[in-house]
């Protein structure tokens, strides 16, 4: 043993040997302050407490043992707080630090430590396995695999587009693209990335159950209904208060397409994370959730209260997963409380099957099937932030033409333009475009694509209450920004620029074109 005594000095040093050889040390080695004992294990505590019966203050320093460890089956920043938690709570140990990206955990204990069996067992129910090795890297995957991924979900996104669905799957943000981050949040059910969420849920039902009853049908089911409720509530009401501060700090078109291009490249990011392929240096750059958050959130689930779930549900906002994040900065970009709360609200909805599945919750796709999940997830992040690439460059008044799936919004074609428009009417020298709002393509009816002569007047007569991105028509390159808050709304401006400027919503989803032709 190693030993702290206040007061040890050479004065002292005899009667302290001599008292712990009396209790049983077979050694002793006393300096000023300090001591090594050295005596059978089950006479320790014994000789300890001989010590301080004696009147020496005496406090045992513990060895502390820091072991490496390879843990496979973790995909997320989630992954590591469960194998973080499984780990802290096994005896004698201090401190646990887990790196996915690695596929390792640093463990340190007091003493030995607990053995590889038991660092396995610990998080074998939750898929992972745990193997003897130091600082063991993670496996990039082959070429020819990544390849298959990304055809893989081209392929789907083929068959979306053919029932209409991809184009505004892939464009989120706005008030008709509720079922994209619905579809988002799927996906994330059925990986790890909520995984955290669906052990916090199990673990609050308990204790809500234990103390509240509920052996029914309808009381087994509230506490998993308060906690949905909950996290719905919250991600929507926070997830609107996030796109209102996007306003405050990005009302400039240029700002708001640079936002929506920040956010389509951190899905980028989080998507070649997601498949192993990111850069280590980029990844530094991306924004984190604090993972001291997310211990602070597991920890209240302890705390006993009727509604403590919904608290719990709630919480979970602030949570670390990376597609909760993106969709976080998303709602930055759309500049509206409606938009930001119909996005976090749709992704929290996505994923209340999985939680609804509360045995499900708890064994979330791990080890090679999570692997691959999770890789495919990447793969579809990736195309999603590369479509929002344009939506961002189109806000900013640079439209990218970029291939799309489904059929292409017509546009005027620069070189062969008719140079009158039967859509386009006479008012005197004025011309004037009446258009009306629709769900589908067409979305600015009867055309989105118009031609107009340049020096002469515009008068723009927009037909329709605009909802979510739509609720803002904007022609970036003439300085256009028309409020859709009636149900007529008119502006007038002169085109001065030959040339094809494009029209769209606040977002640059919803994207026309105008066609300028000399007059």
């Amino acid at each position: 043993m190693k030993l702290r005594v206040a007061g040890l000095d050479a004065r002292t040093a005899r009667r302290f040997e001599e008292a712990a050889a009396a209790a049983g040390a077979k050694s002793v080695d006393a300096w000023a302050g300090r001591a090594e004992v050295l005596c059978d294990e089950g006479s320790a505590d014994g000789i300890v407490a001989a010590l301080r019966a004696d009147g020496f203050d005496v406090q045992e320093e513990r060895q502390r043992t820091t072991t490496v460890v390879a843990v496979s089956g973790m995909t997320c920043k989630s992954c590591e707080l469960t194998v973080e938690r499984r780990f802290g709570r096994l005896p004698g140990v201090a401190s646990v630090d887990v790196d996915v990206k690695r596929g390792t955990a640093t463990v340190v204990s007091d003493g030995s430590g607990p053995s590889l069996d038991t660092l396995r067992e610990a998080v074998a129910d939750d898929g992972y396995d745990v193997r003897a090795s130091h600082d063991a890297p993670a496996s990039r995957p082959s070429l020819p695999g990544t390849a298959g991924l990304f055809a893989a979900v081209l392929a789907a996104s083929w068959a979306l587009s053919k029932l209409g669905l991809f184009d505004r799957a892939a464009q989120i943000g706005g008030s008709m693209n509720f079922g994209g981050a619905f579809l988002i949040g799927l996906v994330a059910g059925s990986s790890s990335c909520v995984a955290v969420a669906g052990g916090l849920l199990l673990s609050s039902a308990k204790k809500f159950r234990e103390r509240y009853g509920g052996r029914d049908a309808i009381g087994r089911m509230k506490p998993v209904l308060l906690f949905i409720a909950g996290r719905t509530a919250s991600y929507s009401v926070l997830g609107g208060f996030i796109g209102l501060a996007g306003r405050a700090i990005s009302p400039p078109p240029l700002a708001t397409g640079a936002l929506i291009i920040l956010a389509a490249v951190y899905m980028v990011l989080m998507g070649l994370d997601m498949l192993g392929l990111a850069p280590r240096a980029l990844l530094r750059l991306m924004p984190k959730m604090p993972k001291a958050l997310g211990r602070r959130v597991l920890d209240a689930e302890g705390r006993e209260h009727p509604v403590m779930p919904a608290v719990l549900g709630g919480a979970t906002f602030f949570l670390p997963c990376g597609f909760t994040q993106a969709l976080q900065l998303y709602a930055l970009s759309t500049g509206s409380f409606a938009s930001g709360a119909l996005v976090l609200g749709g992704f929290a909805l996505g994923t209340a099957p999985m939680l609804l599945g509360v045995g499900w919750a708890s064994s979330s796709l791990k080890g090679k099937a999570g692997a691959l999940f999770m890789r495919f997830a990447g793969a579809f992040v990736v195309v999603l932030g590369l479509w929002n690439v344009q939506n961002g460059l189109t806000v900013a008044g640079h439209p990218l033409a970029m291939p799309k799936f489904s059929l292409p919004v017509a546009t005027a074609d620069a070189g062969g333009a008719p140079a009158d428009d039967p859509n386009v009417t006479k008012d005197g020298d004025t011309q004037v475009i009446s258009m009306k709002l629709l769900g589908q393509e067409p979305f600015y009816s009867p055309s989105d694509r118009y031609v107009v002569k340049a020096g002469k007047p515009v008068r723009l007569v927009i037909n329709g209450l605009g909802m979510g991105c739509r609720s803002e028509f904007q022609i970036p390159k003439f300085n256009v920004k028309l409020a859709l808050n009636k149900p007529v709304n008119v502006i007038e401006f002169t085109p001065t620029t030959p040339g094809e400027a494009v029209f769209s919503c606040s977002m640059g989803m919803y994207r026309g074109s105008l066609q300028v032709v000399k007059g």
